[in-house]
């Protein structure tokens, strides 16, 4: 397979029989073949996840599915989608178990997680693979919340987590977020993942531009710096 970082949470992941566009903000989507069984997933409606021109961008592609979570519905129906686009959209709720095929009919089945923010995570099965896009589901604190903001928060994250170990067990390529923007509390959720679940490979997202991030996590905590993708651009590319 082949991971293209596209910026922001935007990751293409291109397998031999399909391809898959998660959380597309901005940025240059590489070239896919019409003929490809193409997969795009939207974690939430926030801005910074959820793009409209996906639709746009897919329309005449005939094996296109979209995978929403059920909380983008709202944000769909402005979109006025056809009768057609509109049968190509599924929209899950957390906790939810899903599959659907490939470009040659081997499944790929899905479980979402629930975020501790808005909308899901996925959970992907596919060819042997458990792929993971956290959207924003983290271990979110910042500056000035209370004690209990911060022992709900805890709680969330750290059950829901458990909940993704028991489902994954062993995970091989996981999109997780590292913000620069939580200060001295922004590696919490990724230390707690890769402390808890035995992950391959993660690609560091949702840090806003800001590289460094991911070379100061990988000083501070060596012992998962072989782990993480040093992303250093839009457009990125690991073959795997």
């Amino acid at each position: 397979m082949k991971v293209t970082y596209i910026g922001h949470s935007g990751f293409l992941m291109e397998w031999e029989n399909c391809v898959w566009l998660f959380d597309y903000y901005r940025g240059e989507i590489p070239y896919v073949s019409p003929e490809k069984k193409v997969l795009v997933f939207v974690s939430h409606s926030h801005g910074d996840h959820f793009n409209p021109q996906i639709f746009e961008r897919f329309a005449d592609y005939p094996q296109v599915e979209y995978i929403l979570a059920s909380e983008v519905r709202h944000k769909v129906k402005r979109c006025g989608l056809s009768e057609k686009e509109s049968g190509r959209v599924t929209f899950l709720k957390p906790h939810q178990s899903w599959q659907t095929k490939d470009g040659c009919g081997e499944d790929i089945r899905l479980y979402t997680c629930h975020s501790t923010d808005c909308g899901v995570a996925f959970l992907a099965e596919y060819q042997g693979k458990k792929i993971y896009h956290a959207g924003d589901l983290n271990w979110w604190v910042w500056k000035g919340e209370s004690k209990q903001e911060y022992n709900n928060m805890t709680a969330s994250y750290q059950r829901e987590i458990g909940l993704l170990k028991e489902k994954a067990g062993q995970i091989d390529v996981a999109f997780a977020p590292l913000d620069p923007r939580q200060e001295e509390w922004y590696r919490l959720g990724m230390d707690y993942f890769l402390g808890q679940i035995d992950v391959q490979t993660v690609f560091p997202m949702h840090f806003w531009g800001d590289y460094s991030v991911i070379t100061r996590y990988q000083e501070e905590q060596p012992q998962y710096a072989s782990r993480v993708i040093p992303l250093s651009r839009e457009g990125y590319e690991v073959v795997m």
